[in-house]
């Protein structure tokens, strides 16, 4: 008899290879648990979204502590009527470095609370957002920058400055170089000259226009 004839007929007589009772186990413990990794990946991945969620979070302006320079924002409206605010957060300024830069925010003012961790607190700041019905834009000028605040506005054109307001008042030395001094369209300039002029300590007349 020949060695494949002895091995194919050990192999039809004998009988079955049992079953490990190890691996009964461990299909029985992953049918057990199995509900419980899912649960568990669903819940992870709740969190998450709800961090991407709340990584930006838009709102008005609803108080501002000038002192701490930390602000509350309006985020909603709750169910019996009463306003949904964030917590306290700082605010984002122009220019905090070699440019200091001091503008707080107003009431209403729309901005955007950023939390990079998606947990609004010590980390978050709010953002300038955009102008709306309650703070409109104050120029519609495509070539000029507008800076406003109050009675008080700024222009940068491209042929200028421009300043308004009730009062402009310059602390320090003010030096005028070349062109021309006005005031009313008249030249009050170095080169101005006066009408009516008299010797002595009485007045002159206005300057020539």
């Amino acid at each position: 008899m020949s060695i494949s004839t002895l091995v194919l007929s050990s192999s039809r007589t004998a009988p079955p290879f049992p079953r490990s009772s190890h691996g009964l186990r461990w299909r029985k413990r992953m049918r057990d648990t199995a509900p419980f990794e899912f649960r568990r990946l669903y819940t992870r991945l709740e969190r998450a979204e709800r961090r991407i969620a709340m990584t930006t979070l838009s709102g008005k302006v609803a108080v501002v502590d000038p002192e701490k320079r930390l602000l509350r924002l309006k985020l909603g409206t709750s169910s019996d009527g009463r306003d949904v605010l964030s917590p306290w957060v700082r605010w984002q300024e122009a220019g905090a470095g070699g440019l200091k830069i001091h503008s707080e925010p107003a009431v209403n003012e729309q901005m955007n609370i950023i939390s990079s961790s998606g947990t609004v607190g010590a980390g978050s700041i709010a953002v300038p957002a955009t102008y709306d019905r309650d703070h409109q834009a104050p120029s519609q000028s495509s070539d000029t920058a507008v800076f406003e605040r109050g009675t008080g506005r700024i222009e940068v054109g491209p042929n200028g400055l421009k300043f308004i307001g009730d009062t402009i008042e310059l602390v320090g030395n003010v030096r005028a170089r070349d062109g021309v001094f006005e005031h009313e369209d008249v030249d009050v300039g170095v080169n101005h000259k006066h009408t009516k002029v008299v010797r002595g300590e009485q007045l002159t007349g206005p300057p020539e226009e």
